[in-house]
């Protein structure tokens, strides 16, 4: 197909699952009247992996109809821990093998996907396969008795991953405080799956052009996220083979995109606040020295001066990145490459020689000497892990009252009239988990519920006009399809 955007994709979600009546006769039909069973092959195995591709499929066309869906086409790719590790696996709940490559190559061959076989570009990088629904195939999506609420997850989806220092997917012995964190997660995607997130300004296709970052100036090619009541299962991931290395929620289209959008989430159709930890991971590493730090000071950890910026915010930014990437990294010449690989130098036009690094390293040992120990020393991952546990203490009580909320690592997105409450449960949870430290929280720019009040006490057609503008918004044709959809689905 000519046009195609090939760059524009997602890898094959092979999580992908329903056992709706309607989803199962279209996969039979599909079997039956496409894909020739050959001598001595299992029925029952291929109309599983063909029901995961075809779900998978349907998603991303009726949601993006550009969307392509990226597919491991070797056999290795299925047993070297590329998609799955040999053998069976708590992440691979369905099981799902090689065969995935038959079924796409059948597929194909009966003209019910686009296929673009894997290629290099100019530059020697290497892309996987891409295919995507033909007008074959979205004729019989269409004409299907089912909807996108209907194709969710197996219930047994691993939620706790554990992954060891190359970020391989490792297995582990279950204990019961594993339990108990598999448990909470489980909950808490449950109320996620229910809770209609979405932006009024996003009209159809509903995805979101993410501005320059790294990955754009890396690949030259246009970011997109897609806001899609399917991308918002959450997993808790763990690092080096330890469960006190990590352990932050990952997942949810939310949590890729930056402030300027964040700001318009809209949650059941209200809009949204956001709070977050004012220098959370400076504060926790003070915290595990033995300092409260906001007791000995006011100062903004990241004020500092940097050879060459005379911008202050400029000066504040730089440095905030580079302290943070310094927790993390396990060496200088490890920092200062994460460092000029993670800035953008379009916003920050300046050079960063190794001798302007150095001093800024030096720089912020000297302002903050108590922590200095940490600094290169790969702490950042059991800074994580605190960070995760503090997330974990807001989550659990917004689930016990089946509020929504949303998570962005130091940060948390509720509905207006929630603030107060998580601003208080942000303090306490961060007392409760550090045993030893007070936390600052800052709020977005989005109005509250008190400012709102308070202003309209003053002056009652302002708030009557306010309240109507900030409920109602201005939704688009395709956000407003969306939200009719989800009432209906789950009776809101």
């Amino acid at each position: 197909m000519t046009g195609r955007n090939y760059q524009h994709s997602r890898p094959l979600d092979v999580h992908r699952w329903s056992d709706h009546r309607e989803i199962n006769n279209l996969v039979n039909l599909v079997f039956e009247k496409f894909i020739s069973l050959k001598a001595k092959e299992n029925k029952t195995i291929r109309k599983k992996h063909l029901k995961v591709v075809l779900l998978d499929l349907y998603v991303a066309w009726l949601n993006d109809p550009d969307l392509n869906i990226a597919v491991h086409m070797t056999i290795g790719a299925y047993s070297d821990g590329t998609v799955f590790n040999k053998g069976k696996s708590r992440y691979n709940e369905l099981n799902i093998k090689v065969t995935t490559i038959d079924i796409v190559h059948r597929l194909r061959d009966t003209h019910l996907v686009g296929y673009k076989e894997g290629w290099q570009d100019a530059g020697g990088r290497g892309f996987i396969t891409r295919i995507w629904p033909t007008n074959k195939l979205t004729k019989l999506f269409e004409d299907a008795a089912f909807g996108e609420f209907d194709i969710g997850y197996t219930d047994n989806r691993e939620t706790i991953i554990l992954r060891d220092e190359e970020k391989d997917e490792v297995e582990y012995t279950d204990k019961t405080h594993i339990k108990q964190m598999r448990l909470a997660v489980q909950q808490y995607n449950k109320l996620l799956e229910k809770t209609f997130i979405d932006i009024q300004s996003v009209d159809k296709p509903a995805r979101i052009e993410l501005p320059e970052g790294k990955r754009r100036r890396r690949s030259n090619r246009r970011v997109f996220v897609n806001i899609t009541h399917h991308d918002k299962f959450v997993r808790r991931i763990f690092n080096n083979k330890s469960f006190s290395d990590g352990g932050r929620f990952y997942g949810g289209w939310w949590q890729r995109i930056d402030t300027k959008f964040r700001k318009d989430i809209r949650m059941n159709n209200s809009p949204t606040v956001e709070i977050d930890y004012s220098a959370l991971h400076v504060i926790l590493a003070y915290s595990e020295a033995g300092i409260d730090y906001w007791q000995t000071t006011n100062k903004d950890p990241y004020d500092l001066p940097v050879r060459g910026v005379n911008n202050p915010e400029h000066c504040r930014d730089i440095t905030k990145l580079f302290l943070l990437l310094s927790l993390n990294a396990s060496d200088e010449q490890a920092l200062y490459k994460a460092f000029r690989s993670e800035l953008n130098y379009r916003e920050y036009p300046y050079s960063f020689p190794d001798e302007v690094l150095s001093e800024l390293l030096d720089t912020i040992k000297e302002h903050h000497p108590d922590i200095s120990h940490m600094i290169c020393s790969g702490a950042g991952l059991r800074l994580m892990n605190i960070d995760s546990r503090i997330c974990d203490y807001v989550i659990a009580d917004f689930v016990k009252t089946d509020t929504p909320i949303l998570t962005v690592h130091d940060s948390f997105i509720v509905q207006i009239g929630e603030e107060d409450r998580l601003n208080q449960l942000m303090k306490e949870a961060f007392n409760e988990v550090t045993k030893k430290a007070r936390i600052k929280v800052k709020f977005n720019q989005n109005l509250t519920k008190k400012q709102l009040y308070a202003h309209g006490a003053q002056d009652r057609d302002w708030f009557l006009d306010m309240f109507q503008s900030l409920f109602k918004g201005s939704p688009t044709n395709g956000y407003q399809r969306r939200l009719e959809r989800h009432r209906e689905y789950f009776g809101q």
